[in-house]
């Protein structure tokens, strides 16, 4: 059986194949190349940008955290010790006798008074100025960053708060404060107070949320101890500090 004919490969056949090779190879390693430099880059790009948003996520959750701890913060503004109770000597009943005492923002006593009031039930009464949360939030204004607290007076049950033991001055400067312009600024609310507190709108001008007077009270017993704080988006609180000791008392 005869066999076919064979069709000899020239050189120029040979180069032309070798030549298109070289070309195939080099064009598929340079696309290799250029998909592999895009998926890197984009790699980079991507880890670039997970980087950006986790570290915008750590830093709003330290602003929130920064937030929420600047809100339920609060702070101690007096502590009241009960001394003793005693009649009194027209037989009008029980009288108790406190010492008040005033403290400064770092908890350092500023001023102390001691007082006798009929009865048990002991009233500390106060102007307060509260602003906007957002405010006490965020801290921008260091005027406006927590509830201003006026002291008034203190009173019982068995007294008409009229009656009461001056603490402040309304209008003035309280015990442990200078003429910085934190002082001025709480002069300037306390000097308008009612105005604040009774219109709305001269109250959003100053940016306070509300202005109002307001007491806290308990029963208090020879031997317990109160300390009176103020929260920075709220109202005061009285809040125990020693459990009751051996009453004293003393005779008429």
């Amino acid at each position: 059986m005869a066999s076919s004919p064979r069709i000899p490969l020239t050189s120029a056949l040979i180069g032309a194949l070798v030549r298109i090779t070289v070309v195939v190879v080099v064009i598929g390693g340079m696309l290799i190349a250029g998909l592999t430099w895009w998926t890197m880059d984009r790699e980079r790009r991507l880890r670039a940008e997970i980087a950006a948003i986790e570290t915008r996520m750590v830093a709003e959750i330290a602003r929130r955290d920064a937030a929420i701890a600047r809100l339920g913060r609060d702070r101690r503004i007096a502590r009241l010790e009960v001394v003793e109770r005693f009649e009194d000597p027209d037989g009008e009943g029980p009288r108790t006798s406190l010492l008040f005492i005033e403290l400064d923002d770092a908890g350092r006593e500023i001023a102390r008074r001691e007082m006798d009031v009929p009865g048990d039930v002991i009233y500390v009464d106060a102007w307060t100025a509260r602003f906007p949360a957002e405010s006490v939030a965020s801290a921008d204004d260091p005027f406006r960053d927590r509830t201003l607290v006026l002291l008034r007076r203190i009173y019982s049950d068995r007294m008409p708060p009229r009656d009461g033991i001056p603490i402040d001055t309304p209008g003035g400067v309280p015990d442990g404060y200078a003429g910085s312009d934190e002082a001025r600024f709480e002069q300037a609310i306390w000097k308008r107070f009612w105005t604040l507190a009774s219109d709305p709108e001269a109250a959003d001008e100053a940016g306070i949320r509300v202005a109002q007077g307001e007491a806290v009270y308990k029963p208090m017993r020879p031997g317990e101890s109160y300390e009176l704080r103020v929260e920075a988006a709220g109202g005061m609180t009285l809040v125990p500090v020693l459990a009751q000791a051996s009453a004293t008392t003393r005779d008429p």
